[in-house]
């Protein structure tokens, strides 16, 4: 391979506003290519990087040594397959596929060709602010009981846009909680089992999930998520909660806009609160998830340079889409659903 590695993008939207910018940061590629549906070309790349006409044609362009896809979820299993019979090396925005079936049957096949790595742009755990959560927090306490709550306004996209849609890859369980199953085994160790109810609104889509994640360490965490609307005038949040005997720990964010800002509460027992802020990209504005994606970019070069597999995988995709396959199972039988 050629000093750089050279990477092709499948995908306008998050592919060039994260992805090739993040890959700009990152010194070890070169962006030979883009392929994207939209004939309107609104985005600014310089001339020598090739736009293709379809995916299929930049994947067979014998000078591209990896791809990044971006597309929507239904399209990555495709994508996928057809580029690990290219020999290409693969950076998957997540989900990377929209079932455990297929996730199954896309790490049978990358088990048979060891030389292609793989990464699946799991964010938050690249997130400084969680870093800075588990190095300094979670390693030093004893924890009692753990809490997760988002709440999530959906109403700023088209209702019929696959980000909404369970069967697409999207809805609350691909869109949000799936990052929430890789940070949380992140910071608290592995999942044993899950209790939870799932609802649904008219459209048949998820509205909100409750109930609880189980640990292997024996820890538990009361997971709270919901969607709604701008009518009910509440902002948008995401904190995780650890209460411990003598304080509380609270990593939260309200999610009115792009940049990472991320506040770490800390209560103790006589209810005095002190606030540290977290704040990463506040100065320049910037959207915060290129900077834990340029992470993972790292990653990617390294295992391809180095021949080694790093988290997240699609074998942790795979996981991910274990205990979300788990999480509709128990909220059917309304019972609690171990992973084994």
């Amino acid at each position: 391979m050629q000093n750089k590695i050279n990477i092709g993008i499948i995908g306008k939207n998050f592919g060039y506003h994260v992805i090739y910018k993040a890959l700009l940061k990152c010194k070890e590629f070169k962006v030979k290519g883009f392929s994207f549906k939209s004939k309107v070309n609104k985005i600014s790349i310089p001339k020598n990087i090739k736009i293709y006409s379809n995916w299929k044609k930049l994947i067979l362009d014998k000078k591209i040594d990896a791809i990044a896809i971006s597309t929507p979820p239904v399209l990555h299993k495709n994508i996928i397959k057809f580029a690990i019979k290219n020999n290409k090396h693969i950076f998957c925005e997540k989900p990377f596929t929209t079932s455990y079936k297929d996730a199954n049957s896309i790490c049978n096949i990358i088990k048979k060709n060891k030389k292609i790595s793989h990464i699946v742009n799991y964010e938050f755990a690249n997130i400084n602010a969680f870093v800075f959560f588990k190095k300094t927090i979670v390693k030093n306490i004893k924890i009692k009981r753990i809490y997760l709550d988002w709440f999530i306004n959906l109403n700023k996209r088209s209702s019929d846009s696959w980000k909404e849609s369970h069967s697409k890859g999207g809805g609350i369980l691909f869109n949000y909680i799936c990052h929430s199953i890789y940070y949380l085994e992140f910071l608290f160790g592995k999942i044993l089992s899950v209790k939870t109810t799932l609802h649904f609104n008219k459209s048949k889509n998820q509205k909100n999930l409750k109930g609880f994640i189980f640990f292997k360490s024996g820890l538990s965490a009361k997971l709270n998520i919901q969607t709604g609307s701008l009518k009910e005038k509440k902002l948008p949040t995401h904190q995780i909660k650890i209460l411990t005997d003598d304080k509380d720990y609270i990593l939260k964010t309200n999610l009115n806009s792009l940049t990472d800002k991320f506040n770490l509460i800390t209560l103790n027992k006589n209810y005095k609160k002190t606030k540290k802020d977290l704040y990463i990209n506040v100065k320049n504005k910037s959207d915060f998830r290129i900077a834990p994606t340029y992470k993972n970019l790292k990653k990617f070069s390294n295992c391809i340079l180095k021949q080694v597999i790093k988290s997240p995988n699609f074998f942790d995709g795979k996981r991910i889409h274990l205990v979300i396959k788990k999480i509709i199972l128990s909220s059917k039988k309304n019972t609690e659903i171990y992973l084994r």
